[in-house]
């Protein structure tokens, strides 16, 4: 009974862990961002970027050797957690006393609606349909027929994926989130949109809260600002910040792009493994073998693609 009893907490104790291995991550990270405004005071914010994205790139990498090296793993949403507690934490701590009360207010409450978001995002059903046949994980179009629903003819059935990761079979499957924990797909993408939007939001505000507290401490200070502790932090978390929004941008302009051409990602990285999406052109005399090309089927232009995407979430 006791081998039982320890067997059964033994998956708490390994989430538990991957929990303390995200944290610890989390401020490696941040510690190892904080040392470049140290040992590089007299770069400017601009040149300091590239060292940065260089820095977060080893010591991810580095954690990430020593993670598989010591046979640990570390949870996606634990990290983006902790990202937004210790980035929020600065803020609380060093920058506020600088900023109106205007922006503090807005920046707090950006904060809270990004954790009221995660958590919905977190345990959301992303449109998860039951499958008569299993899920292998391979990226595969789901038959309509075997889809166990009264609507099974609906052509936006024609569209359930199975998640590699999850092995569910999700409609409207866009991508797996590690980051979010969760599928995207139909019920869930504009909500997966906003997030990303809310991110971009935050982050921004971040940024110019800390570039005001940069400032008045600058001209309030005889002593340069970044080689103090709570600038160093501040000037860190402000090129984490900026960081962020850059990749996520590009990201968001993908999504939205997918949007107006009515693609899911999953599709559009895996074409060649849905028949829809292939046109096969037969042998000619310049080409004297078949050729497979790519085509999309669902795109009806992007003002149609645009108004379905709205409506399909206010139907």
């Amino acid at each position: 009974m006791m081998v039982l009893s320890l067997w059964s907490v033994k998956p708490q104790w390994r989430q538990l862990r991957s929990k303390l291995v995200s944290l610890i991550v989390v401020l490696l990270s941040h510690f190892a961002l904080a040392m470049v405004p140290c040992l590089f005071p007299f770069l400017s914010l601009l040149a300091m970027l590239p060292v940065a994205a260089l820095v977060m790139v080893s010591t991810y990498a580095l954690a990430g050797w020593l993670r598989r090296l010591l046979d640990m793993t570390a949870s996606a949403p634990a990290m983006v957690i902790i990202h937004i507690l210790f980035i929020w934490g600065v803020y609380i701590t060093v920058i506020r006393e600088a900023i109106p009360n205007l922006l503090d207010a807005t920046l707090n409450m950006e904060c809270v609606l990004l954790f009221i978001g995660l958590s919905r995002i977190f345990y959301g059903d992303p449109g998860i349909v039951p499958v008569k046949s299993t899920c292998t994980g391979a990226p595969e179009q789901t038959d309509p027929s075997e889809v166990d629903l009264p609507n099974k003819g609906s052509p936006i059935l024609s569209r359930v994926r199975c998640c590699y990761f999850c092995k569910r079979n999700v409609n409207g499957f866009d991508h797996h989130c590690p980051a979010f924990g969760n599928c995207i797909g139909q019920k869930n993408h504009h909500l997966f949109m906003v997030l990303v939007i809310g991110f971009i939001i935050t982050e921004a505000t971040f940024s110019l809260c800390s570039s005001q507290y940069i400032k008045v401490s600058s001209l309030a200070n005889s002593v340069r600002f970044e080689r103090d502790l709570p600038g160093n932090l501040v000037t860190s978390t402000l090129l984490f910040s900026f960081l962020q929004v850059l990749w996520q941008v590009f990201f968001l302009t993908w999504h939205i792009y997918c949007i107006c051409c009515n693609i899911k990602t999953e599709e559009w990285v895996n074409w060649r493994k849905y028949p829809e999406f292939q046109l096969v052109t037969q042998p000619q005399q310049a080409i004297p073998f078949t050729v497979t090309k790519f085509v999309n089927p669902y795109n009806k232009g992007i003002l149609t693609n645009v108004r379905e995407y709205l409506t399909q979430f206010t139907c």
